[in-house]
């Protein structure tokens, strides 16, 4: 049985740190509703050592609500997004994921418990499913900014997602459980060393740890922040 988080100020700031620049690529819901898993490349600085080298990590949700996905074409340097762009389950959002040609990586630094990050959503969404009635305690909001190849050209999308829930838990892509303390610890330490340009993000031991890295997806590399956003 998974560990309960505290859900105090700290801890929620933590893990949003972890998951700034992380690159969402999936969602699954557990066939009884038990839990909803969102895989995610996120920025990793083991204590003493490069980046990890294998930086997937699955985000599971324990007792989720409701999930909710909204699937917008990206109009670059146009003002909004385009329509709503129906789909007709999870499946349909794997469906996606798996036709993309690139993604991007979130950023703001807040995915935790604010209803204000979808105040721009319509009221109808993509896809929205109660798994359970009532209201959860928590909620996670992500977002992939992404395209693909369509024919001769190519389409840019703004997919993005919520998922109510009651408590987490991280794992490696192996299913092995990561303390969430380490979690945090390994997200903040990269963006200290970020921002205090430390030789181990820039120098060969990074590269080495990029070698070959292990994706969700195959047009994924590990990724690598180039600003702090």
């Amino acid at each position: 049985m998974m560990d309960l988080v505290r859900w105090d100020d700290e801890t929620r700031a933590g893990i949003e740190a972890a998951l700034n620049e992380g690159d969402v690529l999936g969602i699954r819901l557990a066939p009884a509703g038990a839990w909803c898993d969102v895989l995610v490349h996120v920025l990793a600085l083991p204590e003493g050592g490069p980046l990890d080298s294998d930086p997937r990590r699955v985000l599971r949700l324990a007792v989720p609500g409701q999930v909710s996905i909204l699937l917008r074409t990206d109009r670059a340097g146009k003002a909004g997004y385009g329509p709503v762009i129906p789909l007709s389950g999870l499946d349909a959002v794997e469906d996606f994921f798996a036709s993309l040609s690139w993604s991007g990586a979130m950023y703001g630094w807040k995915f935790l418990d604010d209803p204000s990050l979808t105040r721009d959503w319509p009221a109808r969404p993509s896809f929205s499913m109660q798994v359970r009635p009532g209201t959860a305690s928590h909620s996670l909001y992500w977002f992939n900014e992404c395209g693909r190849a369509e024919g001769d050209t190519s389409a840019s999308y703004l997919i993005e997602g919520t998922v109510t829930f009651e408590d987490l838990e991280v794992m490696r892509a192996d299913a092995v459980p990561q303390r969430l303390e380490e979690f945090i610890a390994d997200g903040q330490r990269q963006w200290q060393a970020f921002f205090g340009h430390d030789e181990r993000l820039n120098g060969e031991a990074q590269r080495a740890a990029q070698n070959g890295t292990p994706s969700w997806r195959p047009y994924v590399h590990s990724p690598v922040t180039s600003g702090g956003s």
